[in-house]
Parts: C-alpha cells; sequence; structure tokens
C-alpha cells in the first residue's frame, strides 16, 4: 500500500493532521507476550488479558538530540553499562512505589527539561481479539454503523461483558476455532453468545444492541472477520503498531530495539513510498543507545500507572493522593505535562487500541491527580 494513501485513510477516518516533520524517534516496549493464544485451559498468556502491550518511547525534531542523556546518567551515579525501569525502580515495583524512589524522580525531572517529547501507542490484547465481532456485523449490515462513536460504545461494551464472563467466554471462543469460525458454525456462535449475554440480564443498551445484530448475522452465516484465519491465534505479533508508526510518521526516522522477529515483519512491511518499501527504521542494541534505555524506562512507568488506574476508582486516587509525598506528586505532574506536551505536538503520538471506556477512566483519573496536586 502506497504510504500516503495509508496516510491519508487514516487522516480521513480519525481526523488526525497529517505530519510532516522530519522526527527521531526511539522506543522500547513492555507487556510483550509474543502471541497470544487460545488453549483448552483459556489464553496461553493470562497476563496478556488485563495488561496492554506499550510499544513508546522519547523522539526530538530533527536528526540532532538537543539533550545530555550523559549527564542524567552521571545524577544517577550508575556504572551499568544499560538503565531499564527495573533498574531504577528496583524489581517488583509497583507504580507509587517507583516514583517513591530517588532514580524515577530523577529521571522524570531530566526528562521533563531534557527536550524530549515521549509518545506511546498501547494494545489492550482482548480488545483487540473480540472487537472484529462488532467490525464483522456491520460489514454485513452496514445501515446499523451509526459512526465512530456508535462503534466505539458497542465494542467497549461487548469488551467489558467479554472480561467480566472471560471464564465463559474464552471456552466458547475455543470450541468454534475462534477467529477462524467455519460458515457451517457461524449460526450456532452467534445464538450460543447471544443466549450468554442474555442469561445476565444485562440492561447495557450497547450491548442488547450487539446482542441483536449478531442474531441477525447468525441467520446470514456471516461474520467476515473472524473467518479464515488461524484457529485459535488472537494476537500474532505486534508489527501492526511499529509499521503504523514508521508508516503515519514517513518524513520521521524510527530506531527500535533490537529483535528479531519485529526486524523481519517491518522489512516485509505492506508500505512503498515512490514504489519501494517503506525502509525508515533501523534496530539498535539497547545497549549502545542510551536514548533506546531512556525510552525503556518510560513504557516501564506506563505499563505500571496503567495497571493502577484501571482498577482505582475516584475515591481510592483521592485517598492515595493524601497519602503522597510532594515529591511524589510532582512525578505525577510531570507524566501528565510530558503526555499534554506530546499531544499539543500530534495528537498520534498518543495512541491507544482499547476500549474508549478505559481510555477515559485513565484519562480522567489522571486528570484528577493531576487537580489534588
Amino acid at each position: 500500500m502506497d504510504v500516503d494513501k495509508y496516510r491519508n485513510m487514516i487522516s480521513e477516518f480519525s481526523g488526525l493532521p497529517l505530519f510532516d516533520e522530519k522526527c527521531s524517534f526511539y522506543y522500547d516496549e513492555t507487556g510483550n507476550v509474543r502471541k497470544f493464544r487460545l488453549t483448552e485451559n483459556g489464553v496461553n498468556a493470562e497476563e496478556g488479558i488485563a495488561n496492554d502491550f506499550i510499544l513508546g518511547g522519547v523522539l526530538f525534531k530533527g536528526d540532532t538530540s538537543p539533550c545530555d542523556v550523559d549527564k542524567l546518567f552521571d545524577e544517577l551515579k550508575i556504572s551499568l553499562q544499560e538503565i531499564k525501569f527495573k533498574t531504577l525502580a528496583g524489581r517488583g515495583a509497583d507504580f507509587w512505589s517507583a516514583i517513591s524512589k530517588k532514580p524515577i524522580q530523577q529521571y522524570l525531572s531530566w526528562l521533563d527539561s531534557s527536550g524530549l517529547y515521549v509518545h506511546y501507542a498501547t494494545l489492550n490484547n482482548m480488545y483487540f481479539s473480540v472487537v472484529d465481532m462488532v467490525d464483522s456485523l456491520f460489514a454485513a449490515q452496514p445501515q446499523f454503523n451509526f459512526g465512530l462513536e456508535w462503534a466505539q460504545a458497542l465494542k467497549a461494551s461487548l469488551h467489558r461483558f467479554v472480561v467480566t464472563h472471560i471464564e465463559e467466554i474464552l471456552p466458547i471462543l475455543h470450541s468454534y476455532n475462534y477467529p477462524s469460525l467455519n460458515k457451517d458454525d457461524i449460526k450456532d456462535f452467534c445464538f450460543d453468545l447471544s443466549d450468554l449475554i442474555q442469561s445476565y440480564g444485562d440492561e447495557d443498551f450497547y450491548l442488547e444492541n450487539f446482542r441483536q445484530l449478531l442474531k441477525a448475522n447468525g441467520r446470514k452465516r456471516e461474520l467476515v472477520f473472524i473467518e479464515d484465519n488461524t484457529p485459535g491465534l488472537l494476537v500474532e505479533e505486534y508489527s501492526g503498531l511499529r509499521d503504523g508508526r514508521c508508516a503515519f510518521y514517513k518524513d520521521s526516522m524510527h530506531y527500535f530495539d533490537e529483535e528479531a522477529e519485529a526486524e523481519l515483519a517491518l522489512k516485509n512491511t505492506i508500505y512503498t513510498l515512490n514504489g519501494q518499501k517503506l525502509s525508515n527504521f533501523k534496530f539498535i542494541d539497547s545497549k549502545k543507545e542510551r536514548l533506546i534505555q531512556i525510552s525503556d524506562v518510560w513504557v516501564g512507568l506506563l505499563g505500571k500507572l496503567f495497571a493502577e488506574l484501571d482498577q482505582s476508582t475516584p475515591e481510592m486516587i483521592m485517598s492515595k493522593m493524601e497519602s503522597l509525598t510532594q515529591k511524589q506528586k510532582k512525578c505525577i505532574r510531570i507524566i501528565n505535562s510530558l503526555v499534554d506536551r506530546a499531544e499539543r505536538l500530534h495528537r498520534g503520538l498518543i495512541q491507544s487500541v482499547n476500549s474508549i471506556e478505559i481510555i477515559q477512566h485513565r484519562g480522567s483519573l489522571l486528570a484528577l491527580m493531576d487537580e489534588l496536586f
């Protein structure tokens, strides 16, 4: 696919303006379960149900870095060849304990004044795995696709039901070789899932609309996006996020941590520029590139933050904020400030393939934390 055609398509669909400025992106990742698949006992990686895969890091405009990374390493008094999130936060640290550690506080203060921008893209494995059902309904019944917000609401309600009733959902998916349903099984699959939803008497408006559309598709025996795939394979790998970043920010250079499978996938990119495969990326040994190490700490911190937010209520956050030190609160302010600064540069730098409910929940709690600083 021509990269400009792809960029224009994304821009028209999402409302994102095109971004043609040349930047240098550095990446690391967390939450990579490699292949996320169904098994007889559920899934191969239970942590992949709730936790996101996060690809992200830092960037700067042009080719010349504005920051002095060596200064940070000198302040940290670390003689190791490579730093990671766990180096600064300690093994097993949650978000609250991480921001209580002096090295994390030093890291965030440095990052805040470094002149770098942050960026990230997250993908929730379970959300990604089930929303093709909704898209399949709309493919067969386009008259019931009332726009982006409607689709997001249906997908969010479906995802919430799936996660809430995961022990009942996974056996159904596995028994039908999801996401590769046979034509002859589509009707039974749709009605089995519909019956399960109905059995809980959920009064969710969007979930009920999904259920009715599902039954109609069952009668048609059509679920186009969950046919003819690899049985049981929910997420094959995460090259789509890497590919998409390189394509949308085509005029930039993208530096990833060395990983053979990821490198092979990007070299086989579907995107072309002037008839040639897109090649605006390099894979570098993180031990030789400190900005990739900086990216490791950033995505590691985000992973812990999102895990905390996802299990918190506003009341829990307000209570916790009362117990934090000023230095811990400053860490939260810096994180919010860095994300805001990135979105001012370009909204696409902060990307979430996730339920709109979860995205909004995280955003509202982060805003609350900022208000309580």
